[in-house]
C-alpha cells in the first residue's frame, strides 16, 4: 500500500504498525517524516491563521493584516514578516496572489485547492483549543489580567 496512491483516506485507516512500516519504507526511499514536513510547510506564527482567514473567500493584504492583530490578541504583524508568510505559502502552491492595475494597486489572496486540503488539518487545531485543552500545557495562553494600580 502506498499513501501517495491510495490518497489520506487509506492513510488514516492504517494501524500502528502498518503506519511505522511505511514511515520506514518511505524514509529508506528518502522521504522526509510527514511531521516535520507539515512543520516546514505551515510552521511559523502565522501560517495557519493566514491560511483560516482565506478560507471562505480572498482578501486584501490589509484585512489579512487586521485579521492577523484581532487573532494574535493585539501583536502587530510587521509588514516585512506577513510579506514573508505571504510569499512562501503562494512558492508553496497553498495561496494564489493576484495583482490588479490601478492605482493604488490591488492585491487579493486566496486559497488554492491544496491550501484548502490544509482546512481540517486547522479545523481539527482549532478545536482541540476550543475545549481548553492548550491552557494545561501552556497557562500563559489564557487570558491575561490587567494588575490593579
Amino acid at each position: 500500500m502506498d499513501i501517495f496512491d491510495t490518497g489520506m483516506n487509506a492513510a488514516l485507516s492504517l494501524t500502528d504498525a502498518e503506519v511505522e512500516a511505511l514511515s520506514e519504507e518511505k524514509a529508506r526511499q528518502g522521504y522526509l517524516c510527514p511531521l516535520i514536513a507539515f512543520h516546514r510547510i505551515a510552521g511559523g506564527k502565522y501560517k495557519l491563521r493566514i491560511l483560516w482567514l482565506l478560507r471562505n473567500r480572498a482578501r486584501r493584504y490589509g484585512e489579512i493584516r487586521r485579521g492577523l492583530v484581532t487573532g494574535c490578541q493585539g501583536s502587530p504583524i510587521t509588514p516585512r514578516v506577513l510579506s514573508r508568510e505571504l510569499k512562501d505559502l503562494a512558492e508553496r502552491g497553498l495561496i494564489d496572489r493576484t495583482e490588479y492595475p490601478g492605482v493604488p494597486p490591488r492585491v487579493d489572496y486566496r486559497l488554492t485547492e491544496l491550501g484548502g486540503s490544509m482546512l481540517p488539518i486547522v479545523d481539527s487545531i482549532l478545536g482541540w483549543g476550543m475545549t481548553g485543552a492548550q491552557l494545561r500545557i501552556m497557562p500563559e495562553a489564557g487570558p491575561t489580567t490587567v494588575a490593579a494600580a
